[in-house]
């Protein structure tokens, strides 16, 4: 997700965190699927158990590489630890721009998420190597 906090806080931040979470579900079940078929053809010996497994292997393996994706996307939308709500504060006292920023999103009734810390990390990281 990107983030400009030059811009106000988007309102319909948690819209597309629904789509996300759905599909992480499925792929998880999909990979549950995969792992039951996978030991129900190890501990049962029946003349298809190796097609079994391939099946299984691939139910486990498929949703796994695209369920990290998709992780990766809901990661934007996690809470901020504490020392990361510490470091956002220090930011917003060096950033005029990043404390407006976070004064609008306190304003609208939510905390800062992973994705916005991020964009306030990354500016004041751009900030400095303009310094240099």
């Amino acid at each position: 997700m990107k983030i400009d906090i030059t811009q106000n806080p988007p309102a319909d931040l948690f819209r597309k965190r629904r789509p996300y979470i759905r599909v992480a579900t499925v792929l998880l079940v999909l990979v549950l699927c995969g792992v039951s078929l996978g030991l129900y053809g190890i501990f049962t010996d029946k003349p298809y158990g190796v097609l079994l497994e391939d099946v299984a292997l691939g139910l486990f393996v498929v949703p796994s590489i695209i369920f990290v994706y998709f992780g990766g996307k809901l990661q934007a939308y996690k809470k901020l630890s504490v020392e990361q709500t510490k470091e956002l504060d220090g930011f917003r006292q060096d950033d005029p721009v990043i404390d407006a920023y976070c004064a609008k999103v306190v304003a609208s009734g939510r905390k800062p998420v992973m994705a916005e810390y991020e964009a306030c990390k990354d500016r004041v990281e751009d900030r400095e190597f303009k310094e240099q």
